[in-house]
């Protein structure tokens, strides 16, 4: 039995719309079930192609459900649970949540902390993308194929929604660190407009962004620490009021203390070290 994740660069054109693409694997002879893992909330939206005939099943509600074979997460605030029983390929496009609007033209309002099949989202012509994935076994090859189909979509890329592209942004190059009101005071625009446009385009408020960013910052950091991290330092480098403050917002986000994440990441998806770039 083994389980593994790597992630792959995006070509530099693609860059400003996808974070990267990321493969998660776990082999077993016959029917074993994998170890529970869960996926945390990273500020992205996720489109999720499952690669051979076998899927993973998720938690949801306390009860197992198996996933689509293709499907679209929306930006997540709770951390996510999900096993398989046999082998398992899962391929991942994560990304940066004002695509939805810039490259795909759909609206994610209806997404947060909700999935959907990508033939719901897309019509059937994404089909096509789906079944010439299916099988490959080269990543190489897998992220050919994407790249194509997403550079297909680049000819009628559209950039009208200023504020919104604009706000996430900012709020992710701070670490979650930038204060709403400081946000809305860079883009010209009240605070009540700047949730307005996030209400409607993104399904949760500025604040519930910057709180995911901040978490997912803090997380990577101590995540690839290999002893004990100093918590009050954790809260104070990325702004925290305090170290109750920091605790409370990841029992919030995971229903876990970070201490018990740090000693237990083997059940949570892990960025690696670094990502691979295909000539």
């Amino acid at each position: 039995m083994s389980s593994g994740y790597q992630e792959f660069q995006p070509s530099a054109e693609l860059l400003p719309y996808v974070e990267c693409y990321w493969l998660h694997r776990f082999e077993t002879q016959g029917e074993r079930e994998s170890p529970v893992q869960r996926c945390m909330p990273f500020g992205t939206l996720e489109l999720i192609l499952h690669l051979d005939d076998n899927r993973c099943d998720a938690l949801f509600d306390g009860q197992w459900e198996k996933l689509p074979p293709a499907f679209l997460v929306g930006l997540y605030r709770d951390a996510v649970q999900w096993k398989t029983v046999g082998s398992c390929r899962k391929f991942g496009i994560r990304l940066r949540p004002e695509s939805a609007l810039e490259l795909f033209k759909i609206p994610i309002a209806p997404l947060f902390n909700q999935f959907t099949d990508l033939e719901s989202c897309f019509g059937k012509s994404i089909n096509r993308l789906v079944d010439n994935v299916y099988g490959l076994r080269e990543m190489r090859d897998v992220v050919r194929v994407v790249e194509n189909f997403l550079r297909g979509l680049l000819k009628n890329t559209q950039s009208g929604q200023r504020h919104i592209s604009e706000a996430t942004r900012l709020i992710r190059q701070s670490k979650g660190r930038l204060s709403i009101d400081a946000l809305s005071e860079n883009l010209f625009i009240s605070k009540r407009q700047l949730e307005r446009i996030f209400k409607d385009h993104y399904g949760t408020t500025p604040k519930m962004y910057q709180r995911i960013i901040r978490f997912r910052n803090a997380y990577e950091a101590f995540s690839g620490m290999s002893s004990a991290p100093n918590w009050a330092d954790i809260s104070y480098k990325f702004g925290y009021s305090d170290q109750a403050h920091f605790i409370r917002d990841f029992k919030d986000f995971t229903s876990e203390v970070p201490t018990y994440i740090f000693q237990d990441q083997y059940q949570y998806f892990r960025l690696p070290d670094k990502q691979v770039r295909f000539a």
